[in-house]
């Protein structure tokens, strides 16, 4: 007589082979996915940083009044938003609502530089955390303890 199928044993071996590789697997994938949601954030704060640039451009006379000053200035989320030059970011549960970029000017009056530091604040998965960064490094931390580091 000719069976076809699995027997019981053979079926829970092959449950018991699966659950293990699951347990192995899932710390890595729930790992994989935070720090997708880092770098997210930290890709929003790019952003922002890109949006400060184009604000730079528009009303650098605003920002200096005389144009042969030089110094920091800090250009909040709000007012990148109020100009049209930033969205929301808006992602399931996850939201970034408080950030800034601060702008340092520095030069000469036909030569100035412009440098970018943002930082954002994120509520990722009910955590809040503070990414930084400028146009070399940025970084997350959650609770005072650094959970994403661009550099490594």
């Amino acid at each position: 007589m000719k069976k076809c199928g699995f027997t019981l044993v053979e079926l829970i071996i092959t449950i018991a082979i699966m659950g293990i590789i699951m347990m192995i697997a899932f710390p890595s994938v729930t790992r994989l996915s935070q720090t997708n949601k880092y770098k997210k954030a930290v890709s929003y704060g790019e952003s922002m940083v890109a949006a400060a640039k184009l604000y730079v451009d528009q009303y650098s006379e605003d920002l200096w009044g005389n144009m042969n000053a030089t110094g920091a200035r800090d250009i909040s989320m709000a007012m990148l938003k109020n100009k049209d030059l930033f969205k929301n970011y808006t992602d399931k549960k996850d939201v970034c609502n408080t950030g800034s970029v601060r702008v340092v000017r520095s030069g000469t009056k036909n030569n100035f530089s412009y440098t970018y530091e943002y930082s954002l604040t994120c509520t990722l998965t009910k955590k809040n955390v503070t990414c930084t960064g400028d146009s070399n490094t940025s970084r997350c931390v959650e609770g005072g303890r650094t959970v994403y580091n661009s550099n490594s």
